[in-house]
């Protein structure tokens, strides 16, 4: 996750100009514009294992919010909490009162664990947390985890069994400058063993798919699994190899603006959802500048001058009113101009899939989204 920038109010006589980055990645990888398998014969080679999709409502955007959270009922009986959307992470944690040490406000109390936690000798903590794990003295000791972000701040706290294995954050660092969301904890999507997107793929539950379409209106949908992944008019392109980070990304690209190129070129581009702002180097965002002349906002910040290196991010501003596919068991992303402002119905809308994917059905989501909560928030 790359930590967000409080959203400014809008400057009289400010465009908002955005570039046309997807366009560039297009153009520069050449031969993106793949098409996907027929749906129906690809799900019949494993159609014992697989069957259904997940689909959480959305609420958020990014402005006045600066974020994007889904609804997941956790507990027994179910409670439902905020989670943050974060495509950069495959961590996903809950605020717990475990006890709770140093907790950020959120909008429902602390979850309380059971006595379900987990182990330092339990297979599953070295499974799923690998080096995000603290170093264990005693076998019988729990399982801990801490995580650090891009802006320094951080969870620490304990592995416990729920419906699936989730991390249970009792301490929660952040830096005085930054504002986090008002949500109880993140939602990670990224590919690791951790991620939610791969403990239901490995329960032989969904396909290792998660698509993320963010309404510029605000709102907009999450799915896991593959039968909302459209079967034509995707721009399809292969995901760089994975590193220790599990960060989604592509390249190398181009940057263009508009039609115009930039000069920059032959840099690799992660995908964010845990963004609300987009990240170029300075190099990239030098080229961009002398391009444009006057007063204009370009949703876009230098990444290099707020410590992010030479990282070129896409966060939420540049994704919104697409639908992004993340296919980790092709390796590959997708996207496609789309209607984030109403949840699909596969019945209605995919007439060759026989499931109606509600996240509701598995008994982790509603299927009606929360009223947007507001607050103040300085994430880079």
């Amino acid at each position: 996750m790359i930590k967000k920038r409080k959203p400014e109010p809008p400057m009289m006589k400010m465009v908002v100009l955005l570039l046309a980055l997807f366009t560039a990645i297009q153009s520069s990888l050449g031969g993106a514009n793949q098409p996907q398998n027929n749906k129906r014969q690809r799900k019949s080679t494993a159609a014992s294992r697989f069957g259904s999709s997940v689909v959480f409502p959305v609420t958020g955007d990014v402005y006045p919010n600066g974020y994007y959270h889904a609804t997941i009922n956790v507990g027994h009986p179910p409670n439902p909490y905020f989670l943050d959307i974060d495509s950069g992470s495959d961590l996903t944690w809950l605020q717990c009162d475990a006890p709770c040490t140093k907790c950020t406000p959120a909008p429902h109390s602390p979850y309380k664990p059971s006595k379900d936690l987990v182990r330092c000798k339990d297979p599953l903590c070295a499974s799923l947390d690998g080096p995000v794990n603290k170093p264990c003295d005693n076998p019988d000791e729990q399982c801990d985890y801490e995580v650090e972000y891009a802006d320094h701040g951080s969870s620490m706290g304990v592995l416990v069994r729920d419906s699936f294995p989730l991390r249970c954050g009792y301490n929660q660092e952040v830096p005085s400058s930054v504002h986090p969301p008002y949500t109880d904890g993140v939602l990670g999507l990224a590919d690791g063993k951790s991620s939610i997107v791969s403990q239901l793929y490995e329960l032989g539950l969904t396909r290792n798919v998660v698509g993320l379409c963010l309404s510029g209106k605000g709102g907009g949908f999450l799915f896991i699994g593959d039968d909302l992944v459209p079967s034509s008019g995707v721009v399809w392109t292969t995901m760089l190899s994975k590193s220790m980070d599990k960060h989604y990304k592509v390249g190398p690209a181009e940057l263009l603006y508009g039609k115009q190129a930039t000069g920059a070129k032959g840099f690799p581009v992660i995908f964010d959802s845990g963004s609300t702002y987009s990240y170029l180097n300075s190099d990239a965002y030098k080229a961009t500048l002398s391009i444009e002349h006057g007063n204009v906002c370009l949703g876009i910040l230098n990444g290099t001058a707020v410590g992010l290196g030479n990282f070129n991010v896409l966060g939420d501003i540049s994704l919104q009113d697409k639908m992004v596919i993340y296919d980790n068991e092709k390796q590959q992303i997708g996207w496609v101009t789309a209607n984030c402002d109403r949840i699909p119905n596969v019945d209605r809308d995919y007439n060759d899939v026989s499931s109606q994917p509600f996240a509701s059905d598995m008994g982790i989501a509603q299927e009606h989204p929360p009223e947007t909560h507001r607050s103040r928030k300085d994430e880079l």
